[in-house]
């Protein structure tokens, strides 16, 4: 599936002005943490669906010494700046380029992995596509496993929609540290909004 995600451009920018600034993302890793240390202790086997840069995997490798991970994503720049993030854990990390709108059972073996886990990523998918993924994901987790999917979701009524868009360049701008008009413009007019299902929804 063709989208802006693998033009190195949308990457970039993403990755050193957006990610770092997106509402509550140190609170979704560490929320992230406590519920896999509830429900599976000691994970040895992670999968990272729509992985980026590999944080989500770094923070489960970082927690977990005996964890191996299994990255996937389907832009080719994102990959490459997850090989230079995860460098310090590339024994115990698989980085593919794939489509995980595809068949993700040619990565690991069904009822193999203790944790799945995804952000910011399986809302790019028509329904059906993720109807057929969350299928594939409950082939592979273990009977124990989990799957956690950090995400944001459609608002309900365009007022909430506003309150969320002027929550997140907030946000951006404090982190980028920059002008919130021109922060404001840049959110609205990014390019990867041709490929979130999210705004066609609302338009």
């Amino acid at each position: 599936m063709e989208t802006t995600w693998q033009r190195e451009d949308v990457t970039q920018h993403y990755l050193e002005q957006v990610r770092g600034g997106i509402p509550f993302g140190a609170e979704q890793a560490g929320l992230m943490l406590q519920i896999v240390d509830h429900f599976v202790k000691e994970p040895k086997t992670i999968m990272d669906l729509g992985c980026g840069n590999g944080l989500l995997a770094k923070i489960l490798l970082r927690t977990y010494s005996i964890a191996n991970a299994i990255c996937i994503d389907h832009s080719s720049p994102m990959i490459e700046q997850a090989k230079i993030n995860m460098a310090s854990y590339q024994k115990r990390c698989e980085l593919h380029v794939g489509d995980f709108s595809q068949q993700i059972e040619r990565y690991a073996e069904a009822n193999s992995v203790d944790v799945i886990v995804s952000g910011y990523a399986i809302h790019h998918l028509p329904h059906n596509m993720k109807k057929a993924l969350y299928t594939d994901i409950y082939k592979l987790l273990k009977p124990s496993g989990i799957f956690i999917n950090i995400e944001h979701t459609a608002s309900v009524t365009e007022e909430l929609e506003k309150l969320h868009d002027k929550l997140f360049i907030d946000h951006l701008t404090a982190f980028n540290k920059g002008d919130r008009d021109e922060i404001a413009f840049e959110y609205y007019s990014r390019p990867d909004k041709v490929d979130n299902i999210l705004e066609l929804m609302l338009v």
